[in-house]
């Protein structure tokens, strides 16, 4: 049998959210050996404003591609770097490489008849704890139904929780002072996540209303990419800084500066496996805690986090993929699971899941990153 890849094709489609605004996602397909490997390109709508050539992207990946082993997953990871490269927080090249990680690592595994955890070493647990995503109150009008959607994932079995603080410091402090009242004993409030909106001053503000409440940490208080305020934020407060760490050279600015404790490592981010891989492997070298993030995944790409998540030696706090849970669509027949709060580590050969190629079909959309566009910015 030929066992080289065939074909690339690639089916953009959106999925409405639960709350919130719809998604835009990439579905990978790779064909060889008489089978399919699925991967997925997250999340697209995010800064820059700006989507790819669907077709051109095709033809790239065709070119790059066809005829090569799809066993040799180090030379095709090797090989969209090459032609990709860039984080997450400069463009959107780090997607195409985790797409095609995911399909080529997923083919792979079905090519060896094994899941994707065995074929990354063998699976250290088979469950990974993780938060449901509260986003950001624009005022205070929005506390009453943040607080009833805590109550509706209460349940659904989700007992932790990252909220998205930033806009309005009296909503915030409105909303937590309301849901600790109501479900103080029953939730676990795992991180305050500020997305690199404040400056140090307009961060060091919000923390000190905030700190009162009982949460484990602080995610991304600053600018990504300024390690030396990272590192002051640090300093002045008492919990633990995390943040989305892109690549294993940023990882060591980040050590250097003692700007943070917890790495927080995704595939989207990392761009692929093999980058998220390379990343828990620094921080267990430089002594950081790790976590597994999320930019909101289908359950491809969620799948494949728990792989990574399942084989890597520790987790230090609850995770963040919860997509599958919050999008009210997905393209597999049955979407990755959650019990107790937990992410289910898929069992079946590759990634555990199966598309359902008449969903994809269901939810496919051109791509537009019109409503991406930012009007207005003021950083605290």
């Amino acid at each position: 049998m030929n066992r080289t890849i065939r074909n690339v094709t690639l089916y953009p489609l959106t999925t409405q959210r639960r709350y919130g605004r719809p998604s835009q996602h990439i579905v990978v397909r790779l064909d060889g050996a008489g089978l399919s490997g699925w991967g997925e390109m997250s999340d697209l709508s995010h800064l820059p404003a700006m989507m790819p050539d669907l077709r051109d992207l095709e033809c790239c990946l065709r070119v790059l591609l066809i005829g090569r082993d799809p066993i040799d997953t180090n030379g095709i990871e090797d090989l969209m770097l090459l032609n990709f490269p860039g984080s997450r927080f400069y463009g959107k090249a780090c997607l195409v490489r985790a797409g095609i990680s995911i399909a080529a690592h997923d083919l792979k595994a079905r090519i060896l008849g094994i899941p994707l955890s065995d074929l990354l070493g063998g699976a250290r647990r088979t469950r990974i704890p993780v938060c449901y995503p509260i986003f950001r109150l624009k005022d205070r009008a929005d506390v009453p139904g943040r607080c009833e959607l805590v109550k509706q994932q209460l349940d659904r079995g989700f007992t932790r929780f990252r909220f998205y603080f930033g806009l309005d410091s009296d909503a915030d402090e409105a909303f937590l002072e309301s849901v600790f009242a109501s479900y103080g004993g029953l939730i676990e409030l795992v991180a305050l996540d500020g997305s690199g909106m404040f400056t140090v001053p307009g961060f060091l503000r919000a923390y000190r209303r905030l700190c009162r409440f009982p949460f484990q940490m602080i995610e991304s208080p600053v600018h990504r990419d300024d390690v030396d305020s990272i590192a002051e934020a640090r300093r002045a407060i008492d919990h633990p800084i995390s943040e989305h760490v892109e690549s294993p050279e940023y990882g060591v600015r980040l050590i250097r500066a003692h700007a943070v404790d917890i790495f927080n490592i995704s595939v989207t981010v990392a761009g692929g496996i093999e980058g998220m891989l390379r990343l828990f492997a620094l921080a267990h070298s430089a002594n950081r805690e790790c976590v597994v993030g999320t930019t909101q995944e289908l359950s491809l790409a969620t799948a494949a986090q728990a792989h990574v998540g399942a084989v890597t030696p520790k987790l230090d706090y609850a995770s963040d993929p919860v997509g599958p849970a919050l999008y009210c669509a997905d393209v597999v027949r049955e979407p990755v699971r959650y019990e107790a709060g937990d992410l289910l580590v898929p069992t079946g050969l590759g990634l555990g899941v199966e598309v359902d190629f008449d969903r994809v079909q269901a939810m496919a959309a051109p791509l537009s990153a019109a409503d991406d566009a930012i009007t207005s910015l003021s950083r605290g």
